[in-house]
């Protein structure tokens, strides 16, 4: 996943925006662009952000925040015909889409 589909997160500085940890060189990392514009959603603050993969693992609204990414991230396509779905451990992977068959 390039920089531009995450958050930008500096290790070292960046504290977790689940348990206010520093995230450090080498430690597991869960991290997405902003995608919740609604601030008012309590996910919000976890939008373009970086969190340790154990504390999002643990996470009781994990799979809610999961389940909005590929709500919406998930949907578009990009440019070179790509998708981006997150796995529930937090995981981006990255789809080919198949254009529609002509018939």
């Amino acid at each position: 996943m390039s920089l531009a589909e995450r958050a930008l997160v500096f290790l070292g500085k960046t504290p977790c925006s689940l348990c206010g940890a520093v995230l450090e060189p080498g430690e597991d990392v869960v991290a997405t662009t902003h995608f919740i514009a609604d601030e008012a959603d309590p996910l919000w603050k976890y939008s373009d952000a970086g969190l340790h993969r154990r504390c999002f693992l643990n996470w009781p609204h994990r799979v809610a925040f999961v389940e909005k990414y590929n709500a919406t991230v998930g949907l578009q396509v990009w440019g070179n015909g790509t998708r981006h779905r997150m796995e529930l451990d937090g995981t981006i992977v990255v789809e080919q889409v198949q254009p529609p068959r002509a018939r």
